[in-house]
């Protein structure tokens, strides 16, 4: 009865501290800052994000539908957006700020409008239509390593998942 009694007890104790080191872990990746929100007569801004951490973020008020409520700037980086016959990449990422991004224009449906590059960063995808990998992303390449198209590409994501809300 006596090892019984013991062995719940450092169960417990070991139940606990996992806890405590997983809200530890919790609680440092939580997002501190200020995020402002619009409030306009636009619905192409409305209730979109304004500012995060006093970085204001605008949006196009445009008749053109490629561009109409997207992102046009983040802080001091411009956004544009192709305006093209071409539907893999009408009103996809044409620049973020001076890095040019650009997609494949195939005849291939697994890569036909995805990303191809953005500044020297390549792309590279499965082209086995039998596999269950086709279509998806076979490389990512920095040629050279080049620091401003890493941060073109985080800036990239951060502009997809804006433009979705």
């Amino acid at each position: 009865m006596k090892n019984i009694i013991i062995k719940i007890a450092s169960y417990s104790s070991l139940a606990i501290i996992l806890i405590f080191i997983s809200s530890l872990q919790v609680h440092a990746q939580r997002f501190r800052g200020k995020i402002e929100y619009y409030s306009s007569v636009f619905p192409s801004e409305d209730g979109k994000i304004k500012s995060i951490n006093g970085t204001r973020i605008t949006y196009y008020n445009s008749v053109f539908k490629s561009e109409d409520g997207k992102v046009k700037s983040i802080g001091d980086k411009r956004i544009e957006y192709y305006n093209s016959v071409f539907p893999s990449e009408d009103g996809k990422i044409k620049s973020l700020g001076d890095v040019r991004v650009s997609y494949y224009n195939s005849v291939f449906p697994s890569e036909d409008g995805k990303l191809k590059t953005i500044g020297n960063i390549r792309f590279a995808y499965y082209n086995v239509s039998t596999s269950k990998s086709n279509g998806k992303i076979k490389s990512i390449q920095n040629d050279g390593e080049d620091s401003a198209s890493e941060e073109a590409l985080d800036t990239y994501y951060l502009i997809e998942k804006l433009n979705r809300q």
